[in-house]
């Protein structure tokens, strides 16, 4: 899997930022079933302090994302399916990474689910096969601004590797 670095950030970690850094490391290499996607997306929930963490995987036609695991809270909710049309998640697919500080309903007025969940920030991050193709996306989505979104990006790549395996064990599994 390609290694991407955080560019994005002038940023320094603080001490206990490294401590859950290195707990990323260790559950990446953890033996992992099917429930490594919905740990992972819930120790980001929690370490990046985020209300909502959606981790999908692209459809055949490239058009849609269909959800492997989406949280509200840390709470599990139902798998969903949605358009990639006007919403930051196709910003994402074509620019590997996006984030909305602030006001994301402005920049996509058609995306009726980021006003029905009343989001307001909005991280995500593509995630690709070996051939660079993408396979799928996460994207961290609040109802505030983020409180480190540096942090959460430095999270979310730390654990890329080896939920980009996995999706592409769970959606290709003959790759």
């Amino acid at each position: 899997m390609e290694y991407r670095f955080v560019h994005h950030w002038n940023y320094a970690l603080q001490e206990d930022e490294h401590q859950i850094l290195e707990s990323a490391i260790s559950l990446t290499s953890q033996p992992r079933d099917e429930s490594f996607l919905q740990r992972a997306a819930k120790f980001i929930a929690t370490h990046a302090q985020v209300q909502y963490v959606l981790i999908g995987s692209l459809s055949e036609d490239g058009k849609e994302v269909v959800t492997k695991v989406f949280l509200k809270n840390g709470e599990v909710l139902p798998n969903i399916s949605y358009s990639l049309q006007s919403s930051p998640c196709d910003s994402v697919l074509t620019q590997r990474f996006c984030y909305y500080p602030d006001n994301v309903q402005s920049h996509f007025p058609k995306d009726i689910e980021l006003q029905e969940l009343n989001i307001e920030s909005y991280l995500g991050s593509i995630f690709l096969k070996e051939d660079g193709e993408p396979v799928g996306l996460i994207a961290l989505m609040n109802d505030r601004p983020f409180d480190n979104a540096a942090f959460a990006e430095h999270l979310v790549l730390v654990l890329s590797p080896a939920i980009e395996e996995e999706l592409v064990l769970q959606c290709h599994p003959t790759l």
